[in-house]
């Protein structure tokens, strides 16, 4: 049985380690969990960013962790964890870099702006780190929540670049807007819809717009891909 603690704040999440999903937190969170909590800061600039502070949950209750790196060491230590019980990755987590030394280095994405870099050590597998990872199914997908919504359309001209792989996007070409905001207004970072369907899977229909004005065969397609 889980147990949990009382923690109220009003722009928070924690981390579930049984599926590695992010949960808002409304005023208690389970024992052991990392929490994120987020603040807004204004720049002399006019420009508006989103500061991440870390904490953990424990029996006694919610402690201050120093930093991402702290954060990113419980993360791991679940992962781990996650990983010798279902023999797969957890969702959001990939290979990423194998060192000299043994060590090796997994993505980890918890939502679209909360990424980790976990470092895997002989000393933390009991084993080779990359055997260790060879030997695990791949992790099952997870469905992508946005924040803001997305967009979805044929590329108007063949001036704009893909974001993910740098070469232009051809014109009528399907293309995706992810959201930005520059000075609280409101941009789009262009990608080939193939370079970033995989990482938008699942993403509610109400939060791509402009599906309704595609094609019926750019429809049929992006439902293949996404749903």
């Amino acid at each position: 049985m889980t147990d949990w603690v009382t923690f109220n704040h009003s722009w928070a999440y924690y981390v579930d380690s049984s599926n590695f999903s992010m949960q808002k937190i409304t005023g208690k969170v389970p024992v052991g969990s990392v929490i994120l909590t987020k603040r807004k800061e204004e720049l002399d600039t006019g420009m508006s960013i989103i500061n991440t502070d870390y904490h953990y949950a424990k029996a006694s209750g919610v402690v201050d962790l120093e930093d991402k790196r702290a954060a990113t060491k419980i993360l791991t230590e679940q992962v781990f964890t996650f990983m010798k019980k279902n023999n797969q990755y957890p969702p959001g987590a990939k290979y990423k870099k194998s060192y000299k030394n043994n060590n090796v280095d997994v993505s980890f994405d918890i939502s679209e702006y909360d990424k980790f870099t976990l470092r895997f050590t002989p000393e933390l597998v009991g084993d080779d780190p990359e055997m260790f990872l060879m030997n695990l199914g791949t992790a099952a997908k997870r469905k992508f929540i946005p924040k803001d919504n997305w967009k979805i359309e044929a590329a108007k001209s063949s001036r704009a670049k893909c974001q993910t792989c740098g070469n232009n996007i051809e014109k009528d070409a399907l293309r995706v807007g992810e959201p930005t905001y520059y000075m609280d207004h409101l941009n789009y970072r262009w990608h080939h819809f193939e370079c970033i369907s995989d990482d938008i899977w699942g993403i509610p229909k109400e939060n791509l717009l402009g599906f309704e004005g595609l094609s019926s065969e750019q429809k049929d397609k992006v439902k293949k891909t996404l749903w």
